[in-house]
């Protein structure tokens, strides 16, 4: 016989604590995101281009913000309490393609830690909100893909 006891109070846990570590430090993220829309290598690049992966990164930009609240939000909802990202260091990358490479590892790193947390919400409503902040990641990944290819053929 089947038995329906899902998620499992350890998935739950798991989720819980991957909402947590998910809440990242907003200082060195938005250091990060001002870092990459400064040094966009416009010398290669049509206005155009230059132009479009400025919006590119800011539009992920507004939505890993918005990310970052649902997350706080779930996590008071869920636990009571508030969470608390701790704050890193912001380091730049080496150049604007370490970056971007960076971030899209980021993107793909997040999918997966996501894809857990989703695992273990006890309601439909929790697994929505998470799988919708999982496919922005996926959405985000094929963007960075978009810019890194763009950089990539636009060198002499």
């Amino acid at each position: 016989m089947f038995n329906y006891n899902y998620p499992t109070s350890k998935s739950f846990i798991k989720s819980v604590n991957l909402i947590q570590d998910s809440v990242e430090g907003e200082k060195s993220d938005a250091l990060f995101y001002e870092w990459l829309i400064n040094n966009i290598p416009t010398d290669n690049l049509t206005q155009k281009q230059a132009k479009s992966i400025k919006d590119t990164i800011e539009s992920i930009r507004e939505d890993e913000m918005s990310h970052n609240k649902m997350f706080k939000a779930m996590y008071k909802q869920l636990t009571g309490a508030d969470a608390t990202p701790v704050e890193t260091e912001f380091v730049p990358p080496e150049n604007f393609t370490e970056g971007i490479l960076r971030a899209l590892n980021g993107e793909l790193n997040a999918v997966k830690r996501y894809r857990t947390i989703m695992n273990g919400m006890p309601n439909l409503y929790y697994r929505d909100i998470v799988f919708n902040i999982l496919t922005d990641e996926l959405r985000h990944a094929n963007l960075y893909n978009y810019i890194y290819t763009t950089i990539l053929n636009n060198k002499k």
